[in-house]
């Protein structure tokens, strides 16, 4: 019987596919770090009763996430964002009841915080505000400062730069 010869046909296609698949493992593990810091980042919400929600929530949405940072899947839209729910007993309501004041000073500095690690990790993020139906989006979270009403939602998305 004789024996076979095996060539390797296509080399350059082949490196390429590991060296592509290789990138795209190391950014799922360098968005779930991210998540995870996000959510230490997190925790004085959650420590004030203000339930938080990280989106993706699992690995198959967030390796989603890291293939469209890198390109990929040009056609799926995959949110990236942090969604607070606001337990009105942090803000001071006014004397007369007709709305609530100010976000308390801690809220806005981690607020700061979150945006800060996220523009380090390559990340804008552009806050919303939901009052009983309707969203507001704002440009900065400078902007949420001054905010005031019957507000039920913060929401922190973050866009990769």
């Amino acid at each position: 019987m004789k024996k076979l010869k095996t060539y390797q046909i296509f080399n350059e296609s082949i490196d390429h596919n590991e060296s592509d698949q290789t990138l795209n493992e190391s950014r799922f593990l360098e968005f779930r770090k991210v998540l995870s810091c996000l959510k230490d980042l997190s925790l004085d919400f959650e420590d004030n009763s203000c339930h938080c929600e990280i989106f993706p929530k699992d690995d198959i949405q967030l390796n989603i996430v890291s293939l469209k940072s890198r390109g990929h899947l040009g056609s799926i839209r995959q949110p990236f964002y942090l969604e607070i729910d606001i337990d009105r007993r942090i803000i001071a309501q006014d004397e007369k009841r007709t709305g609530f004041g100010p976000f308390p000073e801690w809220f806005i500095e981690r607020c700061r915080e979150i945006e800060s690690y996220m523009e380090s990790e390559g990340f804008e993020t552009k806050p919303s505000v939901r009052y009983g139906t309707d969203w507001e989006n704002f440009e900065t979270i400078d902007e949420l400062s001054v905010v005031i009403g019957l507000i039920y939602k913060i929401k922190l998305e973050f866009i990769s730069i």
